[in-house]
């Protein structure tokens, strides 16, 4: 009897196991189809006048492409690249929208499939909206971020202040070190936590020298779309010409905290010879303002000092100064030192310099500029919305 009841519970045991194993599987096979394929908002970035660039994070190797048009009719694809490749990517999908018309209102969404082929799965995002950039126009207006540092409260507050505009240059240090799987397209795309940051504005996006250190850092330029496929460009909004150089480290390439990552003296050097080209280009060498941005200041307050870093890169100077005076630079923006600054033109340095703050929230600064045919100003805010610099800048022509 004792056995028959035994061999009875064993086998409801196993029945009930079973049962159990199954459902798990069934379970773990639903949280899947569950997933959602997109993560967070896509982010607008690299505004041209003829268009954008789409990039959007996903939870796994997707592929995906983007509807798009002055309507929300939308009415336009863009699902391949130069290669003949669907876009695709195991953290982000990017696509490159072009032969758009300058300012104007576009509609998109994102549409992300797997890959797979016997249980395919097909995801579209909400319809949103983009605008491209004009030249043409009288005005203009923007905004600056610098050394967020992955602060979520700080970037938080800083969404919620920004203004919409013509643009948002997020002038560098993004990071601190790029050491964990996964952050680098957390932090540019869905920054702090989780921010739609380019609902407003689309993102033109400058490296500093935290955003080239750690194992990971090589993933930047793969995630963080620009306009040319280079850490620095040219464009023009409104009656500004915005030359973005990058700066690179604030060491020398040997340094042995940099263990051999970084190669920016040749960077610097083949910027020099692109500035010679791009400050000839009739839309940037006729516009009425000229701003520079660059995440380390090309000035500083105090030069003699040797930290055994730089707060101001003299490397760079020494080799774009001559070119940015020829072209008659008004104004260099910058980041880098934590400490807000302004540093009036000179004789010898024939432009203003403009520094933003750091990080924490006491540190941190939100810099907007609108320019029309009267002036370019520019305005730093602290994070009680209290302004603490205004840089006011007549039209060269």
């Amino acid at each position: 009897m004792e056995r028959r009841h035994f061999i009875q519970l064993s086998a409801l045991g196993s029945v009930f196991g079973s049962s159990l194993a199954a459902n798990a599987k069934d379970a773990e096979k639903a949280e899947k189809q569950a997933q959602t394929l997109a993560v967070g908002h896509p982010a607008v970035m690299a505004p041209r006048e003829d268009g954008v660039e789409i990039v959007w994070r996903v939870s796994g190797l997707a592929k995906g492409y983007v509807e798009y048009g002055k309507t929300k009719d939308l009415g336009q694809v863009q699902r391949g690249d130069d290669w003949g490749i669907r876009p695709a990517g195991k953290e982000v999908i990017r696509v490159r929208l072009e032969g758009c018309e300058p300012g104007t209102e576009y509609y998109y969404r994102v549409i992300t499939e797997n890959f797979n082929h016997k249980e395919p799965k097909k995801e579209e995002g909400e319809i949103r909206r983009f605008r491209t950039l004009d030249g043409s126009k009288d005005s203009t207006n923007f905004a600056v971020w610098n050394d967020t540092h992955k602060w979520d409260e700080t970037i938080a507050k800083l969404q919620e202040m920004t203004p919409a505009g013509d643009f948002l240059l997020w002038n560098g240090d993004t990071s601190n070190d790029w050491y964990k799987e996964g952050e680098v397209a957390a932090t540019l795309i869905t920054p702090g936590k989780g921010e739609d940051f380019t609902a407003k504005h689309p993102l033109v996006f400058l490296r500093g020298n935290h955003d080239l250190r750690g194992t990971h850092a090589y993933q930047v330029e793969d995630y963080a779309a620009t306009a040319e496929g280079l850490p620095w460009c040219a464009f023009r909004s409104g009656p500004v010409a915005a030359i973005c150089l990058d700066t690179g480290e604030d060491k020398d390439d040997d340094n042995p905290y940099l263990f051999g990552r970084v190669a920016c003296e040749p960077m610097r050097q083949a910027q020099a010879e692109w500035l010679e080209k791009v400050i000839e280009r009739p839309e940037i060498k006729n516009a009425p303002y000229k701003v520079v941005f660059c995440h380390i200041p090309l000035r500083w307050i105090d030069e003699s000092t040797d930290h055994g870093y730089d707060h101001f890169s003299r490397r760079s100077r020494e080799l774009w100064n001559d070119i940015l005076v020829k072209w008659g630079v008004q104004i260099v923006v910058s980041g880098h030192t934590h400490r807000e600054a302004h540093i009036k033109a000179d004789e010898k340095f024939p432009y203003d310099q403009l520094v933003g703050g750091g990080p924490r929230m006491k540190q941190a600064r939100l810099i907007t500029a609108d320019a029309n045919k009267e002036r370019l100003q520019f305005v730093v805010k602290d994070m009680d919305g209290k302004v603490t610099q205004e840089v006011s800048l007549k039209p060269l022509v």
